[in-house]
């Protein structure tokens, strides 16, 4: 097995180098680098060191304007664009249970759609939402009497009639369906709220804030003041049947607006013509549609009376308190009809006799106790909540407003996270000497090309063979030896092949010998 000597293995080999003629190389290469490093570190900082991370939020806007470590403006936010906070939209399907972000009535998403061009309907089966401001119009109330027979024994045993209030509020929200249609249309969706003031099942006002959200503290204390007294008051008008002594059945009672004038006014939410009414009970059905009317309980068209005429007055304050409240909680001050929670002077008509119903049913309650008779219910008004009449020159109190609202439920986020510190600088590093490396490369290559232009001596190095700078010929004792010396040809820092020429200070001689005759 034959060995191959040192000397045939190939070699490795340098580069030579020649300083450049100009005095500005140096202090311009130091000072580019200088400031080409700082501005590169700090788009790499920008740029790679962060990483996105998934979170849920319930506010987006929020998430998005905190979580950008560079802020929504300037220079480094667009270059870190690719490590922006983003959110995704979420799909509620029909059926879905959700809250305002005022968090004070439950809804439940029943419909959904979208109008055509042809005035046709397009039923969808969920709701894309974005944390979009949504634009409601309540359209219905309906307070659903619950008998001893629908309510459970423990809600029985605290209160002989439960009241369960519902309400249906169209609303709409502008979707960017813009990759699937050109028409810019809004979504309609309908949403059903939800009232008990005894049921922990149906949650409500789980914020209550008489200072930041007044509107919405009155509201709350209407609801809740006017169910007792409407539920009292219905205990009292069934009593006077038999079926109404022992036991309470289920009844109905349906409120829409009567007017349908496009913008309402004061004086049509302050009337006590301002619901339409339906309603059926035990034996009966109204034969009016107008509180004045029912109030009389007289009836119409062969009946005797309409059902219970004691009831009307409480249940034309429950109605509006329920209405007013989930326009309160929708973020709607006007929309068709002035919002009697927000306007000090419907406030005052809406809450006119509420010092009257709460002395009455205290002082009922309290007899009750003594007496040991029936009210129907032993439940006492929580005294946390507004017991008077509203009085706009009290200062105390808090402004009055509906808030913006939205709906209120959780979005996937991508938020940027700091990598660790050691991580971070590595990677950094390595760009930063990427970048460098390229910028050396380019700046050499601009300066050589300015070298080789200003002469063909310029490209050689000092004492190569072949230089046309340094030639000369030499005559060697009586063999008239000729000899030959030339500087190796240099371009840039190229390194030259060993067959053309040889290294520096390497001379080849070539001798020629002539013999004299």
């Amino acid at each position: 097995m034959l060995i191959p000597k040192l000397s045939q293995f190939p070699r490795f080999s340098y580069a030579l180098s020649r300083e450049y003629p100009y005095s500005w190389v140096t202090p311009v290469a130091i000072l580019g680098g200088i400031v080409a490093i700082t501005l590169i570190t700090i788009i790499n900082f920008a740029t790679l060191g962060f990483d996105l991370v998934a979170t849920s939020t319930n506010n987006p806007n929020e998430t998005i304007a905190n979580a950008n470590p560079f802020g929504q403006h300037g220079l480094l936010s667009r270059l870190a664009r690719g490590v922006t906070a983003s959110c995704t939209s979420t799909t509620l399907p029909i059926g879905t249970q959700i809250f305002s972000t005022n968090y004070a009535i439950p809804y439940a998403l029943s419909s959904v759609w979208r109008e055509n061009d042809d005035n046709t309907q397009e039923n969808l089966g969920s709701l894309i939402y974005m944390n979009q401001p949504i634009n409601c119009t309540v359209t219905q109330v309906i307070i659903r009497v619950l008998g001893k027979y629908t309510q459970s024994p423990l809600l029985s045993a605290r209160t002989r009639v439960g009241l369960q209030l519902e309400t249906y509020a169209t609303c709409s929200v502008h979707i960017d369906v813009s990759r699937t249609d050109t028409t810019d249309r809004p979504t309609y969706f309908e949403l059903r709220g939800s009232y008990n003031l005894l049921d922990e099942a149906i949650p409500h006002f789980l914020l209550t804030d008489k200072d930041k959200k007044a509107s919405l503290y009155w509201g709350q204390s209407l609801l809740s003041v006017y169910s007792l007294i409407t539920s009292h008051a219905y205990f009292v008008g069934a009593s006077n049947f038999s079926w109404g002594q022992d036991h309470t059945y289920n009844a109905y009672i349906g409120l829409t607006r009567a007017s349908n004038a496009t913008q309402g006014s004061a004086e049509e939410v302050m009337s006590d013509e301002f619901f339409h009414v339906g309603c059926y009970t035990e034996e009966n059905y109204c034969g009016n549609n107008s509180i004045p009317w029912l109030s009389q309980g007289k009836g119409v068209d062969g009946h005797q009376y309409d059902p219970y005429a004691n009831i009307w007055s409480s249940v034309d304050v429950l109605g509006k308190a329920m209405w007013f409240t989930v326009m309160t909680d929708l973020g709607q001050n006007d929309t068709a009809i002035p919002n009697m929670l927000v306007y000090p002077d419907l406030l005052v008509n809406l809450t006119s006799n509420l010092t009257n119903e709460v002395n009455f049913f205290e002082a009922l309650q309290d007899s009750a106790t003594q007496t040991g008779n029936q009210t129907g219910t032993t439940i006492r008004i929580d005294n946390q909540l507004a017991m008077a009449t509203y009085d706009p020159s009290d200062t105390s109190q808090g402004a009055l407003g509906a808030q913006p609202s939205f709906l209120s439920t959780d979005y996937i986020c991508q938020v940027p996270k700091a990598k660790s510190g050691g991580i971070r600088a590595l990677v950094i590093l390595m760009s930063d000497l990427v970048f460098l490396q390229t910028l050396w490369a380019i700046f050499k290559m601009l300066v050589d090309y300015k070298v080789g232009r200003e002469g063909p001596a310029a490209m050689y190095c000092e004492g190569c063979l072949g230089s046309p700078v340094q030639e000369s010929s030499e005559t060697v004792g009586d063999s008239n030896a000729a000899i030959t010396t030339a500087r190796k040809p240099y371009v840039g820092r190229k390194s030259i092949d060993e067959s053309d020429v040889e290294m520096v200070n390497y001379e080849q001689v070539r001798v020629t010998e002539r013999h004299v005759e």
